[in-house]
């Protein structure tokens, strides 16, 4: 059930190999949603407000399941956990374009919410237990894996709108193809529980106590506005393009893929760069390079190649932020499923709370809301940046024992 230390060479790889397969098929469903939301709304009959709550029950089935979650992967073999988190993602893609009723596309973004949790969590935490100081370049390469899925689903969408063929049918195909995925990262052995060295700091009384909630607010708040920029992208870029009159709707499904090609591209380049610079300074750069490419939303709407160039440098950049935040976190504090429990549910708020918000304002407003939702989104991931590196520049563990 749990990999020994003496089988450790025998078996880190197939793991390894395990955790890309489950990341292209968890990005199967993270650019599905975005390209299809306008024949959502035409099949269920309702405007493109009612179904941005898509978004908050994906959001609620996932941070739902965080803390409970989070204690699960603290105490039991986690690629059994994660084997069952890629059935359910598979069962629910399948249903995700056949469903016609809003109450049931609800319930099926719900267990998409819980399914995610499980894969996104899951493999994040046990490449970080598997390998240990180590991780930072398969940290990367996992998310490679992840844009790789991701530039699959809005490709076969498009197609499939050119053609007149079912989209629905598309989605059955990746669905069935999470089965194999499933049984195989189920049977592996899971890396072992390490003893939870935050949970230290969690469980004092005083000094102790106030770092770890304060620090957990702070890289809370960041994560939240950082990963809301990138679900913007990842939602609303093709109702940006089709509603905004700047291409029709096959093209704008087939730009998205521009966006997660620029992912696969910057989360590729994260690899090497990743052995060679410290997380919190390539996360400064990531975060720089993103608000800059972002003007080009608001000065460059006429010329389509120069929009494509965008998409791609922001895709590039915003895409590898999340591996990068993580390894940042891990520089401050042990990574305890209990810490990326709180980690993952701050990040789920920033992908509720944003992609339902644009929303509204794009009912309300119209696509021109979105460069400047992007704009205000990355200016405050960049202060919270700025606030968590300069009040703890060490690791927690010291900032805590010398207010003690």
């Amino acid at each position: 059930m749990f990999l020994q230390e003496q089988n450790r060479k025998k078996w880190i790889l197939p793991i390894t190999i395990g955790y890309f397969f489950t990341f292209i098929g968890f990005g199967f469903i993270g650019s599905a949603l975005g390209p299809i939301i306008n024949r959502l709304a035409e099949s269920t009959g309702t405007g493109v407000a009612q179904l941005s709550y898509l978004y908050l029950f994906r959001s609620l089935g996932f941070i739902g399941s965080s803390l409970i979650l989070s204690r699960l992967f603290d105490r039991f073999p986690g690629n059994r956990l994660i084997g069952l988190g890629v059935l359910l993602l598979g069962g629910s893609l399948a249903l995700l374009g056949n469903t016609v009723l809003l109450w049931q596309l609800f319930a099926v973004m719900f267990f998409i919410g819980i399914a995610a949790n499980i894969i996104d969590m899951g493999c994040n935490t046990l490449m970080q237990w598997l390998y240990r100081d180590e991780a930072g370049p398969y940290m990367n390469m996992v998310h490679v894996f992840y844009s790789i899925g991701s530039i699959t689903t809005p490709f076969l969408i498009g197609r499939s709108l050119e053609s007149g063929g079912s989209i629905g049918r598309s989605l059955i195909v990746l669905g069935a193809l999470l089965v194999p995925v499933s049984i195989y990262v189920f049977f592996l052995p899971s890396p072992r529980i390490p003893s939870d060295g935050s949970a230290a700091l969690e469980n004092q009384n005083g000094a102790g106590h106030r770092s770890f909630w304060t620090f957990m607010i702070f890289a809370g708040l960041f994560i939240l506005f950082m990963v809301g920029t990138e679900c913007t992208f990842t939602s609303w870029l093709p109702g940006f393009l089709f509603m905004g009159g700047l291409t029709d709707e096959a093209t704008a499904a087939y730009f998205t893929s521009i966006f997660w090609v620029g992912c696969l591209i910057g989360r590729s380049l994260s690899v090497w760069v990743s052995t060679k610079m410290k997380p919190h300074r390539f996360m400064q750069i990531l975060l720089l390079i993103t608000l800059i490419a972002s003007f080009g939303f608001v000065f460059f709407q006429k010329n389509i190649r120069l929009i494509m160039l965008t998409i791609l440098i922001v895709g590039a950049s915003s895409g590898s932020m999340f591996p990068n935040m993580l390894l940042m976190i891990k520089e401050k504090i042990a990574m305890s499923a209990r810490v990326n429990g709180i980690v993952f549910a701050f990040s789920e708020v920033g992908s509720m709370v944003v992609p339902w918000l644009i929303g509204q304002l794009f009912d309300l407003r119209g696509a021109q809301v979105f460069p400047a939702a992007v704009l205000v989104q990355i200016s405050a991931a960049l202060l919270f940046f700025v606030i968590l590196h300069r009040k703890y520049p060490r690791r927690l563990e010291e900032t805590s024992a010398e207010a003690i």
